[in-house]
C-alpha cells in the first residue's frame, strides 16, 4: 500500500494497493492514483519532488516483501521526498513465521 502521510492523510484517504513484485510503471500508476497525486509535481507553485525516488521506495518495499516472506508488516512513516531524493525517516517491521511456498510443480485438482 502507498498513501499520503501527514495530518490530512485520514481525511483524504488516498491509498493505492498492489501485490508484489511491483514494476517501475506500476509504482508510477500507484502514485498517480493517490488523491494527493498533484502535490509531488509542483502543485500551485510548490517545488516538484523526485517522484522517481519515491517510485524506487515503492519498488524496494515490494521486493523486500516478496523476497522475505517472514515480513508480515512494514511501515515507512514518514517518507520525506524532496527534489534531492527520498528518505524513510522511521521504519517499523513486524516479522512472523511464514507458510512454506507451494511448489510450482504441484498441480491442484478442482
Amino acid at each position: 500500500m502507498a498513501g499520503m502521510g501527514g495530518v490530512a492523510a485520514e481525511l483524504l484517504a488516498g491509498r493505492a494497493f498492489r501485490v508484489p513484485p511491483i514494476s517501475r510503471a506500476e509504482a508510477g500508476r500507484m502514485i498517480a492514483e493517490l488523491r494527493c497525486a498533484p502535490l509531488p509535481h509542483g502543485y500551485r507553485g510548490r517545488p516538484a519532488v523526485d517522484v522517481g525516488e519515491l517510485e524506487a521506495h515503492v519498488i524496494g518495499v515490494g521486493r523486500l516483501m516478496d523476497d522475505i516472506p517472514e515480513v508480515a508488516e512494514l511501515d515507512l512513516n514518514p517518507v520525506i521526498v524532496t527534489a534531492a531524493g527520498a528518505v524513510a525517516v522511521d521504519v517499523r517491521v513486524r516479522l512472523a513465521p511464514a507458510l512454506p511456498r507451494p511448489s510450482p510443480y504441484r498441480r491442484r485438482l478442482r
